[in-house]
């Protein structure tokens, strides 16, 4: 599955960044994946990866906080034009498709 995520807020507005493989950290390390220049991201702030069809973003001990839809999350499912907020950064979630894309919230037991 390839995930697009584009900016939403200066500095990173209209940035997008296409995933064709998964998992990929988000952080300000340059070893991540998607590197965010942000001081209130952490060095390895969240993973975003596949669990049987289903994207999935996990915050990995972050000081500040992992958010989809502003709600603060440990694990949740992403789902189309849902939004990740790291820091004082947002990024919008675009894809088709997901074999269980209608899967219950329940299933990851957060959102």
């Amino acid at each position: 599955m390839k995930l697009k995520l584009i900016g939403l807020n200066p500095p990173e507005e209209n940035r997008k960044v296409v995933l064709r493989k998964l998992p990929a950290v988000l952080g300000r390390s340059s070893e991540a994946e998607v590197t965010v220049e942000d001081r209130w991201v952490s060095r390895r702030h969240c993973e975003i990866t596949e669990i049987d069809g289903l994207l999935v973003v996990r915050d990995l001990g972050s000081k500040h906080g992992t958010f989809v839809n502003g709600q603060r999350v440990d694990q949740a499912r992403l789902l189309p034009e849902d939004t990740i907020t790291v820091g004082l950064t947002s990024f919008a979630a675009s894809y088709r498709g997901g074999v269980r894309a209608n899967q219950p919230a329940s299933v990851l037991g957060n959102r």
